[in-house]
């Protein structure tokens, strides 16, 4: 696992695990999602396989992750998510989008193709 924040549109890697770098202790009971509403997040969207997006909560007082408006927990390699942490700066937010990109497309390249492969096998 990583943790990354963005400046000027590139990923600057700041910590190795999202609990020690946002001070929020994960409880023994929580999927990630109940970790992230306990920082004051919510999910926004989540594209299987790939990522998915937490926003802030807009009234959140929470004092984890200052300046942190957006979280991406990618799906980068196997079951290891990496974290992308995003201040409330469109054009950040828009690079994260375009990194993103080109797991998304492949993903579904990917699906096309296995969803083939089913299909031409059943007709044999």
């Amino acid at each position: 696992m990583a943790i990354y924040t963005v400046e000027n549109g590139q990923l600057k890697r700041v910590a190795e695990q999202l609990e020690e770098y946002s001070g929020q202790e994960w409880g023994d009971t929580w999927d990630g999602d109940d970790y992230m509403k306990s920082m004051g997040f919510h999910l926004w969207d989540d594209v299987k396989e790939v990522y998915r997006h937490y926003q802030r909560v807009a009234d959140s007082a929470n004092k984890h992750l200052p300046g942190i408006l957006y979280i991406f927990d990618v799906q980068a390699h196997g079951d290891v998510m990496d974290y992308i942490l995003v201040s409330d700066h469109l054009p950040d937010y828009l690079a994260v989008i375009a990194m993103l990109e080109p797991m998304c497309n492949r993903n579904a390249e990917l699906k096309r193709e296995v969803e083939a492969e089913r299909v031409s096998g059943r007709r044999k």
